[in-house]
């Protein structure tokens, strides 16, 4: 949100490159979705079970493939920077600005690989707290390093749009040092101190195994974020940068969801260890009302005063007013969005990891980019705020009814005692 605002008093153009790189770095960063939800599904497993050395030991494989894997994506992903911005569509102006900032990212994914493991571990033990504090000092962090590094405040050089990038990859890095601490030294829910440091492929493949589809359902959800931004980018730099701006304001709401989310996911694994079927399920229901009636509510605020939370970023009219209509549309499907969030989550926990993602394909992939490109051709550049929305809509309502067939409650990993 912060780097949004500071980039957009650069202009359009800015707030495009940001916009695009920042989805080609999501799609990237999948894997590292993966490995996180492989990580909490087993850990939390074992740790109901009573087993925590076999949960400190998966922990140890995890940090070691997410450091493998970080490492192969900015070595193939650097060169292929611009050619990426290139495919989406972007003006020249945009590919100028976004190629050092995609590539700075890129070089800084072994710390957000290594970030999104860690808090995984934490929460896989049933630690929320620590990673929340560590988190706060990252983001305290970044939002100070913002203004200095963008537009060179003080002794610090102006770097504009690639000081957004180093802020983040400064503010995540020095955020991974206390976790990573933490968990060597054994003063953490979860020791490392004595666990095998070897690699062994075989528990990294039962990371892999699980988390690959959840990894899957993150490439097929950001793969229709780039089709959508794709076609947005026809109607020029002003339409991406509101969608960019919207985007941003959409992700904020969703954290609300993935807050209650991510705290039932380890739940229902810990409680499916323990074999306490009834409370897992329990913590689903409560998770999924409560932040569902949240985002409700939020989204209530943005129906009504679109052009204020807009303006945050922008005072550029044209962009304002395109997109004022498409957070209007957006706003009303965020209860939907929070019950695909938290049950979504919830069947990871439980180790369903395929039937979010097969209903993520069909809604965002299968449905939503194809509505998208249909109803834009018909009625413009509105049709594809109508699309999204209404995708929105449909996956809420598909998640919500798999979770009520209860077939999750036999994805217990462990054997029973």
């Amino acid at each position: 949100m912060v780097d949004m605002i500071f980039v957009g008093k650069l202009g359009s153009a800015a707030l495009s490159a940001v916009a695009l790189s920042g989805n080609l770095t999501r799609l990237i960063g999948v894997l590292s979705l993966g490995i996180s939800t492989g990580t909490v599904v087993i850990v939390s497993q074992f740790i109901g079970a009573g087993q925590r050395g076999q949960g400190e030991n998966i922990a140890m494989q995890a940090l070691i493939l997410s450091v493998v894997c970080a490492l192969g994506i900015a070595f193939l992903g650097y060169p292929l920077a611009e050619p990426g911005l290139r495919l989406l569509g972007a003006e020249e102006e945009v590919i100028r600005l976004g190629v050092p900032y995609l590539r700075i990212t890129l070089l800084g994914s072994i710390l957000m690989f290594l970030s999104m493991t860690l808090n995984s571990i934490f929460r896989g033990a049933g630690d929320v707290i620590t990673p929340l504090i560590v988190m706060v000092f990252s983001t305290i962090l970044n939002i100070v390093l913002d203004p200095l590094l963008i537009f060179g405040i003080w002794k610090f050089p102006r770097l504009e749009v690639a000081g957004s990038a180093y802020a983040t990859v400064i503010g995540r890095g020095l955020g991974v040092v206390p976790l990573l601490y933490l968990c060597l030294s054994g003063r953490s829910v979860i020791s490392l101190r004595h666990v095998e440091r070897r690699i062994n492929l075989s528990v990294m493949g039962q990371i892999m195994k699980l988390g690959i589809f959840s990894a899957m359902q993150g490439l097929l959800r950001h793969a229709s974020r780039l089709g959508f931004i794709r076609v947005v980018a026809i109607y020029g730099t002003e339409s991406i940068a509101a969608y960019a701006i919207c985007m941003r304001l959409r992700i904020l709401v969703m954290h609300f969801g993935f807050a209650f989310a991510n705290a039932v996911s380890p739940m229902v694994g810990q409680n499916l260890g323990a074999n306490r079927i009834d409370r897992a399920e329990k913590s689903a229901q409560l998770a999924n009302r409560v932040g569902s009636v949240i985002m409700v509510f939020i989204g209530l605020i943005l129906l009504v005063w679109p052009q204020i939370f807009i303006r945050i970023f922008t005072s550029q009219t044209e962009v304002i007013e395109i997109g004022t209509p498409y957070l209007r549309f957006l706003s009303v499907t965020f209860g939907f969005m929070g019950v695909s969030i938290v049950l979504g989550r919830a069947l990871n926990g439980a180790g369903d990891t395929v039937s979010p993602m097969v209903i993520t394909g069909i809604c965002q992939v299968g449905f939503a980019l194809l509505l998208v490109i249909a109803l834009s051709y018909l009625v413009g550049i509105m049709g594809i705020w109508i699309g999204i929305a209404v995708s929105n809509i449909v996956q809420g309502v598909v998640m919500w009814y798999w979770f009520r067939q209860g077939k999750w409650k036999t994805k217990r990993l462990l054997p029973k005692k």
